[in-house]
């Protein structure tokens, strides 16, 4: 049988997953670990098939750099990403990050178990895209990507001047893309506007971030 190793810190998640491997009769659990910072040495310490990856884990490191990592050492590990955020920046990360499928908990229309079993077999299942989330008035695809990249820095709490010298562009064109986003969704506030883009796990703060943002508007 294929050995699986499950990387999620919420307790009913991965118990479920793991009842979902001993019920198929063709998976047996490696082991279940709350971080993701510790599952490139347990891949090391014994042999591992397939990762059910979780983003957002315990410990200091997020599941895609963790599988990045992995699949750097070990390229033939199976890695599927299992999430339950939105987030816009994760598709792109994980199809960087070279892992194999990827999964959302509450909305995807395959069940967990296909997905293991087609990925195993050497496809590559991953959404279209991002699923939408209403962010105020407006679709999250309603949001340039500049935009999106402007409001990951406000939802992390930075101040106009802060996400100028991060972005390497001037205070003026941080303050028009704000003052766009605030007009399409039709929040008050940077305040309100960065709550309800976490709240709805739209931006997840603190989000390792790769794109360059351009100085044009």
């Amino acid at each position: 049988m294929k050995r699986v190793l499950i990387v999620e810190d919420q307790r009913m998640p991965r118990e479920h997953m793991e009842r979902m491997l001993s019920d198929s009769g063709r998976y047996e659990l490696a082991a279940s670990l709350n971080g993701a910072d510790i599952a490139l040495v347990k891949c090391c310490q014994q042999h591992i098939d397939l990762i059910l990856m979780d983003v957002c884990t315990s410990g200091n490191k997020d599941g895609i750099e963790a599988a990045a990592e992995i699949k750097a050492k070990f390229p033939n590990i199976k890695i599927i990403i299992v999430t339950s955020m939105v987030e816009v920046g994760y598709l792109e990360r994980a199809r960087a990050a070279g892992v194999d499928s990827f999964w959302y908990k509450d909305i995807s229309p395959e069940a967990l178990i296909d997905v293991i079993d087609r990925t195993m077999a050497g496809e590559h299942l991953f959404p279209n895209e991002t699923p939408k989330v209403k962010l105020g008035l407006a679709e999250s695809t309603e949001l340039t990507p500049k935009e999106i990249e402007v409001l990951r820095l406000v939802c992390d709490g930075l101040e106009y001047d802060e996400i100028a010298d991060q972005l390497c562009v001037s205070r003026s064109a941080v303050k028009y893309h704000v003052s766009n986003i605030l007009s399409k969704t039709g929040y008050a506030n940077r305040t309100r506007l960065a709550i309800a883009a976490t709240n709805k796990k739209f931006i997840v703060p603190n989000l390792p971030e790769e794109k360059e943002f351009s100085k044009t508007k």
